[in-house]
């Protein structure tokens, strides 16, 4: 696989550049840095005081994305494939996506950089750009991910689990890797409130058509040699999918998403967005 490492300098950053450990086939890996350069205005200032100073800046911005750069590789120095560094200037979504297509990668990795709430850390305006428009899987990495062994994959129609078939027949990860496919049947909480009948024949023929469409995808997926099981839920999906994974404690999440052009009103209030804003463990998306 083609791998893009973007960098910014932030824990997640670099917990990302260690995260690379846990691919397997990595045959070329582009590890960049984005400068994005401030428009510095200095009025009270003669024109060159005023060059000089905004010089002066620009080439500590460089350095530190130099050491921004350095600090990234030193991740990598057990990394036997080719390794590439760029450190560019320009809007740092833009860049990235742009280095995406050019170089045709497999997959962007990146930190989530963004505010930490009650639940967790939310996504910074770059990592949520970068995953509305990317057109190939992306990583995000919330935590430290230096050791793969449990992969959640929810799944919740042909599209998801094609989707999946395709980035696991690559062999993205080593040999030892679990896959716990997980199929959630959409039946609100409310109808189990007592004084609420529920339709139980409806119900079950729900769950039997879930758990065969679950046990396709686990046929599928175990003929790309990984070891996969199959579970089936029910419940609002967002929440039934979390709650599985504070059960499961994965090291990773991997969903699916819509094709670029529908992605961002996809992420709008979708299954994926929540699980993506609320995971404690990295979550990497695929269309």
């Amino acid at each position: 696989m083609r791998v893009l490492l973007a960098v910014d300098g932030s824990e997640q950053a670099h917990q990302a550049a260690e995260s690379v450990s846990c691919l397997a086939s990595v045959k070329n890996l582009i590890v960049v840095h984005v400068i994005d350069l401030p428009r510095l205005a200095y009025p009270m200032l003669g024109p060159d005081i005023a060059q000089d100073l905004a010089m002066t800046v620009e080439q500590a911005i460089r350095e530190e994305g130099g050491r921004v750069l350095k600090r990234a590789m030193s991740h990598l120095s057990y990394h036997t494939a080719p390794v590439s560094k760029r450190l560019k200037d320009g809007t740092p979504a833009e860049v990235i996506l742009s280095i995406a297509r050019e170089d045709q990668v497999d997959v962007i990795i990146a930190g989530a950089r963004g505010r930490v709430h009650a639940k967790g850390l939310a996504l910074g305006s770059v990592s949520h750009r970068v995953l509305t428009h990317a057109p190939c899987p992306v990583m995000i990495i919330k935590s430290p991910l230096r050791e793969l062994r449990k992969i959640l994959l929810p799944v919740q129609g042909p599209a998801d689990a094609e989707r999946a078939k395709q980035f696991f027949a690559k062999h993205p990860f080593h040999g030892n890797v679990e896959i716990t496919v997980f199929t959630v049947v959409p039946i609100p909480r409310a109808i189990w409130r007592p004084g609420v009948s529920a339709p139980e024949a409806k119900i079950q023929h729900a769950l039997e058509s879930a758990e065969q469409f679950n046990d396709g995808v686990v046929a599928d997926l175990t003929a790309t040699h990984y070891q996969v099981t199959g579970l089936v839920g029910m419940g609002a999906p967002a929440d039934t999918i979390m709650e599985q994974a504070d059960t499961m404690k994965p090291d990773l999440i991997l969903m699916g998403t819509h094709n670029p052009s529908a992605v961002s009103r996809f992420l709008m209030g979708s299954v994926s967005h929540t699980v993506l804003h609320h995971a404690t463990c990295p979550v990497l998306l695929v269309r």
